[in-house]
């Protein structure tokens, strides 16, 4: 009867260690200012140079080259120390070890891809050779792996359009003529 009570509990002990690792998860800071990581977001010179502020940041993830997978929701940039945002621990659901590549987005409006926006930039590729924190204790931070980038203004499709009308206008009034 003993034994078969251990062999129980171990039974439960093995299922529920699957099931933590088939669900897996990592978590890591969301911040690009911090101890070992310092990759400031400035503007473009045809916004005036200089830090970024008033912006948004997103996270993008990818497992082994994979496509990127975008992170719901966002993180403010901090204004108080223009050119960064300092975002919270964020999960990146599916983790189970080994590296992992981000990707930062920045932008005003209401998304990155949104047709309002009229600022966006984002961040090369890097990749956590190490990995991160499986569970929700984060390790660290990005650290050097998260270089600095720029945005850039971004004209609204519209303005596109309007451009494209009055060309076509213009050439079509000097073919008359």
């Amino acid at each position: 009867m003993k034994k078969s009570i251990v062999a129980s509990i171990i039974g439960v002990v093995a299922t529920v260690a699957a099931i933590e690792s088939s669900y897996g998860q990592g978590s890591v800071f969301f911040n690009n200012y911090g101890a070992t990581t310092d990759a400031i977001i400035t503007r473009d010179a045809s916004l005036g140079g200089g830090p970024a502020t008033g912006l948004n940041a997103s996270l993008l993830y990818s497992f082994g080259g994979g496509p990127m997978t975008s992170l719901p929701g966002f993180t403010p940039f901090n204004n108080a120390i223009p050119g960064y945002f300092t975002g919270p621990i964020v999960t990146i659901p599916g983790y189970t070890g080994g590296p992992i590549s981000f990707m930062v987005q920045a932008w005003n409006g209401t998304g990155y891809g949104s047709a309002t926006t009229l600022v966006q930039g984002q961040s090369a590729v890097f990749t956590l050779a190490n990995g991160i924190a499986t569970g929700t204790a984060p390790v660290g931070e990005f650290g050097p792996a998260f270089l600095p980038f720029s945005v850039n203004a971004v004209p609204e499709p519209s303005t596109l359009a309007l451009i494209g009308l009055g060309t076509g206008a213009l050439l079509f009034l000097r073919r008359r003529k």
